[in-house]
């Protein structure tokens, strides 16, 4: 049996290659990822992802530290926090 990534086109026989992708929340962001692959998903035909396209489709979108100024709620002094 061959399997294939929905996302990359990405295919192999190997099942350890791949994840299951039953997960109808992020299925638009995977979509939107094949699109810029100039791939189309359909729903029905988004079984597997690639461990590589599962990693990039499931790792947190993280921010940069920004400088907040908060003031003691004791003594009322300004501080400056890296949040």
């Amino acid at each position: 049996m061959s399997y294939e990534c929905a996302v990359c086109g990405y295919r192999s026989g190997v099942r350890q290659e791949f994840v299951e992708f039953n997960d109808p929340v992020k299925l638009p962001k995977a979509a939107e990822r094949a699109k810029s692959k100039g791939r189309v998903v359909r729903p029905e035909d988004a079984k597997y992802l690639c461990l590589k396209c599962s990693q990039e489709l499931y790792q947190e979108e993280t921010r940069g530290p920004r400088l907040v100024r908060v003031a003691c709620p004791s003594c009322g002094a300004v501080v400056e926090v890296w949040l």
